[in-house]
């Protein structure tokens, strides 16, 4: 008889014991058992790349919490799953098509590149369900959803239909994080923020009713002047006092916006007065709803101002 190693040879014990419950169905849920049922989904990881250490952490603790449920007699469902990724998975096709084949998405038209998702999907997805295996992670394989299924879409569709009737869902005019190169919405989560050092610009509106007289604003934005529709002081900053519900010119192109007095302005940003922009700004967007400004947005999908009652600012800028 051999002698036991010893040290743990997790190369030579894991994958052994592994397989053993595999083809013992051990980690399969039956439906039609009697026992109480006790049901985890795995948060589906994204197929663009592998498993990270966060997934590792989430998972472990997900499989203790399923295995522990097997131990008092519960019939176990640990329903495991990938996440398409949306953005993330078409970015990474598209610059694979764009490196590898010279076209993009447009090229191939909806269809075709919905097929070329599934066929990246199809290659590095299982790279992760080797790795969450590898892990001894005891889900129901069997079961293994992805969320591009044609049953998964029918029934986010129908969820979203439902919401819709009881008025949960609506459709309005909100901020969003929009990719010019993509040409698509992006969630905050996909959003990297990084600090920049910028300029502090200092505009003249004048006073509508006092020709000769000005509103100094300090704005990092200049490009989004074209989309102000108001000016905004603090109530209680008593330097704008007087001016407040008054009018001022805007300067590009050239028309009236009213003088508003919000909570939100920190006077001692600046000269105090915030240039309202509700199209291009998050705070911006809240102020003007709480004044009812207009929204007006000056720019193309592909980042370039769009102004024309101003043609030259059209030409080469860029937002």
């Amino acid at each position: 008889m051999a002698e036991p190693s010893k040290t743990y040879d997790p190369k030579t014990v894991e994958p052994k014991w592994y397989q053993r419950w595999i083809d013992n169905r051990d980690f399969e849920a039956d439906a039609t058992s009697k026992k109480k049922p006790f049901s985890i989904v795995m948060p589906p990881p994204n197929i663009t790349g592998v498993l990270t250490l966060g997934h590792v952490l989430n998972n472990a603790i997900q499989d203790i919490l399923a295995r522990r449920a097997r131990m008092q007699g519960f019939e176990v469902l640990w329903l495991p799953g990938m996440d398409h990724a949306g953005i993330g998975t078409q970015t990474a096709v598209e610059k694979w098509l764009r490196k590898n084949e010279g076209i993009t998405r447009h090229d191939l038209g909806r269809e075709r590149f919905l097929k070329r998702v599934l066929e990246w999907q199809d290659k590095h997805g299982g790279i992760i369900i080797q790795q969450l295996k590898r892990l001894g992670c005891s889900a129901d394989w069997s079961r293994q959803r992805y969320t591009f299924d044609d049953d998964y879409v029918r029934a986010v569709e129908r969820i979203f239909v439902e919401l819709f009737k009881k008025d949960l869902i609506y459709r309005g005019r909100r901020m969003i994080n929009w990719d010019p190169a993509a040409q698509t919405a992006l969630s905050d989560e996909e959003v990297i923020n990084k600090p920049q050092k910028g300029n502090l610009y200092y505009v003249r509106y004048e006073i509508v009713d006092q020709p000769g007289k000005f509103l100094e604003v300090a704005t990092t934005r200049p490009e989004t002047i074209m989309a102000d529709t108001g000016v905004a002081v603090h109530p209680k900053d008593k330097r704008y006092a007087d001016l407040v519900g008054k009018e001022v010119w805007r300067p590009l192109p050239r028309e009236k916006i009213p003088v508003v007095a919000d909570e939100g302005i920190d006077p001692e940003f600046g000269t105090g007065v915030l240039k309202v922009t509700p199209a291009h700004d998050k705070v911006d967007f809240e102020v003007g709803q709480r004044h009812k400004l207009p929204v007006i947005d000056v720019l193309h999908p592909d980042g370039k101002i769009n102004c024309p009652a101003v043609p030259e600012l059209c030409r080469s800028s860029h937002g």
